[in-house]
């Protein structure tokens, strides 16, 4: 993982109430964009917003004001953005012709609002203007004379008006006054940089096999594109595959007979390790949460759960160190995982009828109480007897991570 960066500077209405936020490329806490390459930058932009940090945790319920170069306005990334949330900025260098507007109907057909950044009328843009839900006016670069005569201009198309680099209160109420609806500006509010941390690329090709697992009827074809799309993990499902934890008589080289001998249940579960693995490498802590999901499923097992409700507990195992280990907030990685409402209650909020579980395996790591003999899962001494197997059994699959 490496940290990854998203500006965003509020914008509010007449009422100086919370609107949404424009969304800005940044390269590090600084707080110019540094751009050298326009379709790189919005690539990028789109990547950490969307993918790495996500929608809610940079503007919550508001709205997002994304700024999209030519190149994106047809580009299929954005068709998978809410349109209800998200407003397309149409930059000012881009050149207005015919196939602009062609692909800004496009866009306002599949329901997204459309804005006009820092922008300055022209006749022949008029198509485009009809087209639009919100034209930006750049405040400081116009005189009061130019921007009235833009105001009474673009009044006609029943555009919604938003003022921006508004720096004084003399240039908001002024704004307010010639009828703009939205503000933004140093006068307001600063843009303030958010830092996320990034997935590699195994990272992500794992998450995408772990909504494959998680559906109740996977093809095995899927499975074994998207393991053998990643050599990295293909080579480690087969190191797995012939480790003692799960070796038959004869080894195998052979991907789609790893995954036939592994099993569905097997492949989830490995998937999972493997986040842990890749992500931070060996560590006591990577350790600590593989011994965790082993004996969340071997408690499961002593009690005579069935095979769903065992590959629960070990999710809730593994799931419970994982944040820490990734760096990601758990609450995101569980809305990728979509568990089950109990899973996420004991996790979060360390309550409901899973939290005995998770005490019981968190009771052997240091001074926690295991809870209550009688909401214990299992008998004290039947817990240690599972530890020792979790930790046996967490040695032997590092052992097979770490050959060559």
């Amino acid at each position: 993982m490496h940290p990854i960066f998203v500006g965003r500077q509020p914008i509010f209405d007449a009422h100086e109430r919370l609107v949404g936020f424009e969304l800005l490329f940044r390269a590090g806490h600084r707080s110019e964009a540094a751009v050298t390459n326009g379709d790189e930058a919005t690539s990028d932009l789109l990547r950490s917003a969307f993918v790495d940090i996500g929608l809610p945790h940079l503007v919550g319920p508001h709205l997002a004001f994304v700024n999209l170069t030519r190149s994106f306005l047809d580009d299929d990334i954005i068709t998978g953005l809410p349109p209800d949330q998200v407003v397309l900025e149409i930059l000012e260098d881009i050149e207005i012709d015919s196939e602009v507007v062609a692909a800004v109907q496009r866009l306002k057909q599949r329901g997204f609002r459309i804005a006009l950044d820092d922008y300055q009328f022209q006749v022949h843009h008029s198509p485009l203007v009809a087209l639009a839900d919100i034209v930006k006016l750049d405040v400081l670069a116009l005189s009061a004379e130019a921007l009235a005569r833009e105001v009474e201009t673009l009044r006609t198309f029943g555009v919604e008006l938003l003022a921006e680099k508004v720096e004084t209160a003399e240039c908001y109420h002024h704004c307010q006054q010639l009828g703009f609806r939205y503000f933004q500006g140093y006068h307001l509010s600063h843009p303030h940089v958010i830092e996320g941390q990034r997935l590699e690329s195994l990272e992500v090709a794992l998450l995408k096999l772990l909504k494959t697992l998680h559906d109740p009827h996977p093809e095995p074809s899927e499975l074994e594109r998207l393991i053998g799309a990643e050599p990295d993990l293909a080579t480690q499902i087969l190191r797995i595959a012939n480790s003692p934890a799960y070796r038959a008589e004869q080894p195998t080289d052979d991907l789609a007979s790893a995954l036939d001998r592994l099993g569905q249940g097997r492949i989830r579960r490995i998937g999972m390790l493997l986040v842990l693995h890749n992500a931070a490498g060996p560590s006591a802590a990577v350790e600590q949460v593989m011994i965790r999901a082993r004996m969340g499923m071997l408690l499961a097992r002593a009690c005579n759960l069935t095979a769903p409700e065992c590959e629960c507990h070990f999710s809730l195992g593994m799931l419970s160190g994982l944040d820490r280990v990734l760096g990601i907030p758990l609450r995101r990685i569980l809305n990728e995982l979509h568990l089950a409402p109990e899973v996420e209650e004991a996790l979060i909020e360390h309550k409901g009828p899973l939290a005995p579980w998770l005490e019981t395996i968190e009771a052997f790591e240091g001074p926690a109480n295991p809870p209550p003999v009688g909401e214990s899962p299992v008998a004290p001494q039947v817990a240690s007897r599972l530890y020792l197997e979790s930790v046996r059994w967490t040695e032997d699959i590092l052992d097979a991570l770490s050959r060559t």
